[in-house]
């Protein structure tokens, strides 16, 4: 185990702890479980981050961030049906999501739905015009479908957002 990984690994450990024992004075905050669903997902504890995340998630119906975050768990762990409930569910929270929009575009991709990615994928960029992942996505899915001009575009506004970092 290298040292770096060992010390991230501590550190979440560490957070995790934290903010349990703040959860026992505070056990429906919405925040504390949320942020506990992200140190439980960086710390590679998948399925009990989306526990967190759900609980998050009821907590706090008006937002989609956990659900959000819950789809893109769920597309790492290649289980697309689960991930889609949980995109559909944080875009009818709010439909101008713009990482909702585009998991739930990935999540179509996965399927070889490129129409249908398609749109989502256009969906996020038009909620988040700076979001370089749903263009590089869309650049993807356009050479799916053949789109040339499609391609070339999302392709070069990709390029010029990712020259911005």
């Amino acid at each position: 185990m290298s040292t770096s990984f060992k010390a991230d690994s501590d550190n979440h450990n560490e957070a995790i702890r934290l903010i349990e024992k703040a959860i026992t004075t505070s056990p429906e905050s919405a925040p504390l479980h949320y942020n506990l669903g992200l140190e439980l997902a960086a710390a590679g504890r998948i399925r009990e981050a989306i526990v967190e995340l759900r609980k998050a998630s009821r907590l706090d119906t008006r937002d989609s961030d956990a659900l959000c975050e819950i789809g893109r768990l769920e597309i790492d762990e290649d289980q697309l049906n689960a991930a889609r409930d949980a995109l559909d569910e944080a875009i009818s929270r709010n439909p101008n999501h713009p990482g909702a929009l585009n998991n739930r575009g990935v999540v179509d991709f996965l399927k070889d739905r490129y129409s249908e990615a398609e749109e989502w994928f256009r969906s996020a960029v038009r909620s988040d015009p700076d979001l370089a992942d749903a263009w590089f996505n869309l650049a993807d899915t356009c050479a799916e479908l053949g789109d040339v001009s499609g391609e070339k575009e999302a392709s070069l506004r990709f390029n010029e957002l990712s020259d911005d970092d």
